[in-house]
């Protein structure tokens, strides 16, 4: 992806190519043409939500982008993003946690990736704490896993962690505590 500013420098334009997609993702042309087409589609057809504390309304509902085009015979796609979110995406490094997607880009299960991303939250520090109740509801997991920790742990942590310390820089394991809460410990293979 690389950004145009537009002379206002409010309304980035990036490009997203299928070469790009393909070297970082190790996918054949096809499956790579395909992979950008369904994102910038999703990305075209969805919208945020906001809850502003003032003014008019107590809803507003704004689309991600402004437009998306597409040159086929080059594959490559522009999407500018609309002006009127990008405040909110240009502060969201500064309050949420970042990673590069090519560091998770093995990485096809959901839940594996969002467990990364919570490793990720705590990889400065190389321990997170958590409880079990608390990975069933952000992972939204079975019953099966939610009412059995050996099962969770069995069919959802061990895996995931196998699939994010063979296919990302972090190397994670998972502890219990004698009380029961569960210790991740984390390095950042890259430091």
């Amino acid at each position: 992806m690389s950004l145009a500013l537009t002379p206002d420098t409010v309304s980035p334009v990036f490009t997203v190519t299928v070469a790009d997609y393909q070297k970082f993702f190790k996918v054949g042309v096809d499956t790579a043409s395909t992979d950008v087409k369904k994102g910038v589609t999703a990305l075209a057809d969805s919208s945020v939500v906001f809850y502003p504390r003032e003014g008019e309304f107590e809803e507003v509902k704004r689309p991600w982008l402004a437009e998306a085009g597409i040159k086929k015979g080059r594959g490559k796609w522009q999407v500018e993003f609309n002006y009127k979110v990008m405040p909110y995406l240009m502060g969201l490094t500064s309050q949420f946690t970042t990673y590069s997607l090519y560091d998770c880009g093995k990485i096809n299960s959901v839940r594996v990736i969002r467990l990364y991303e919570s490793l990720c939250q705590y990889r400065s520090s190389g321990v997170w704490v958590t409880t079990q109740g608390w990975l069933s509801e952000r992972f939204m997991l079975p019953e099966s896993q939610r009412s059995n920790f050996a099962e969770m742990k069995r069919t959802f942590i061990n895996p995931a962690l196998k699939k994010i310390n063979a296919n990302t820089p972090l190397k994670a394991a998972m502890t219990q505590n004698d009380d029961g809460r569960l210790v991740f410990t984390i390095v950042d293979a890259r430091n």
